[in-house]
């Protein structure tokens, strides 16, 4: 084999780390979801943020916990109408209990988009390999004589 089948490489370890990521990330808004509380929020504005190579907008959101206490926090945008939120409109959030940094608007968009994710790791990593395999395969034959 030549030297040129180590670029196979790449999308696999590529792969291999989304699919790390993607699974860590859907982990967390899975106990996310089982442990964390639920509350009533009111968007008061949204922040920018630089995503990758684009500005984003995050809604900031205020609620009261459990001890009563008023918080404020941003959220991040889950979903593709999130940064469109106005001002004063009542959105429901998910928040770890004591750690209201945590705070995500209460849809299952991120947990899917994780998923998603998770199976485009699992095809290039799986890809590069099946390509791997096949090549030894069919190289087999002519080493043996």
């Amino acid at each position: 084999m030549s030297k040129y089948w180590l670029l196979t490489l790449i999308p696999f370890l590529c792969g291999l780390l989304l699919t790390a990521y993607e699974a860590r990330v859907a982990l967390t808004e899975h106990v996310l979801r089982r442990v964390g509380r639920r509350a009533e929020a009111v968007v008061t504005g949204h922040t920018a943020s630089r995503e990758g190579t684009y500005p984003s907008l995050h809604p900031v959101v205020r609620w009261t916990d459990e001890h009563g206490e008023e918080q404020e926090h941003a959220v991040v945008a889950a979903g593709p109408g999130a940064h469109r939120l106005s001002e004063g409109a009542v959105v429901r959030i998910i928040h770890t209990p004591g750690v209201p940094g945590t705070a995500a608007l209460d849809t299952p968009e991120r947990y899917r988009t994780a998923v998603f994710g998770m199976w485009l790791g699992v095809l290039l990593w799986a890809g590069a390999l099946a390509a791997v395999l096949i090549r030894i395969a069919t190289l087999l034959p002519t080493y043996r004589y």
